[in-house]
């Protein structure tokens, strides 16, 4: 869900949301002995946005960002805002990712850097009780929130069946007896990945949606990924995979 921001902070979170122009942008602040050599192309852009730019001490930046990961700079701007989700109907991506009530920030950020790295086509989150597109989200990522197509849905099972109806595949990942292995899985030129909540997996409602349950096998004495480890797996082999369908 969207959030209001205090202040984004990061190089590389401060560096894409000026590159990306997706915010309102009201101020940078930046330490006057920081070393990092991207600092310089930090300012630039600063000023080719037309934004204040205030020197700052460690102690004024952990106030901004309530982090003591703010690597010297903190960009105070205004709230992240959703792509209609609708538009992936008109774009049709060959894989979009849905989180179903993923509540993490930090899994959050890993699984954008995840889905953007590997070239899928968006994800779609519901409003409800799913991680807020906050700061620590945006640091996660590594800053492929600030650019990465993410779409808000008041309804996650109608916004599958709606993809459905379009063409699209939906596979959920589940630790489930009847769920495939991946390496089984038939692909589609048009899929859905939907990855469960960190404790309590996929929702009944978004269950009966899947065309297909998977999961990927382990062989050691863990019983399971992290979602986000997961999810990199997952998107991996669907990105890697020729269409089958």
């Amino acid at each position: 869900m969207a959030e209001k921001i205090k202040a984004l902070y990061g190089v590389t979170p401060v560096e894409a949301a000026l590159l990306a122009g997706k915010r309102k942008l009201i101020r940078l602040w930046m330490k006057t002995d920081g070393k990092n050599p991207r600092f310089k192309a930090i300012l630039k852009l600063a000023k080719e946005a037309h934004i204040q730019v205030s020197e700052a001490t460690s102690e004024q930046l952990f106030k901004l960002t309530d982090s003591k990961m703010h690597q010297g700079l903190a960009l105070e701007c205004g709230p992240l805002e959703p792509v209609p989700w609708e538009d992936f109907l008109q774009t049709k991506p060959r894989l979009l990712v849905a989180l179903d009530q993923i509540e993490d920030p930090q899994n959050l950020g890993a699984i954008c850097r995840t889905a953007a790295f590997l070239g899928a086509g968006g994800l779609l989150i519901p409003k409800d009780h799913s991680a807020p597109f906050s700061a620590a989200a945006s640091k996660a990522s590594a800053g492929a929130m600030e650019w990465f197509p993410m779409a808000l849905v008041g309804n996650l099972a109608e916004a599958l069946d709606r993809l459905k109806s379009a063409g699209y595949w939906v596979y959920g990942a589940q630790l489930d007896e009847t769920s495939q292995p991946l390496a089984q899985a038939l692909l589609a030129p048009n899929m859905v990945l939907v990855l469960g909540n960190e404790g309590s997996g996929l929702r009944k409602l978004t269950t009966k949606r899947c065309d297909h349950l998977i999961t990927i096998p382990g062989h050691g004495q863990m019983e399971s990924l992290n979602v986000s480890a997961s999810a990199a797996i997952l998107i991996h082999h669907f990105m890697s995979m020729p269409d089958e369908c």
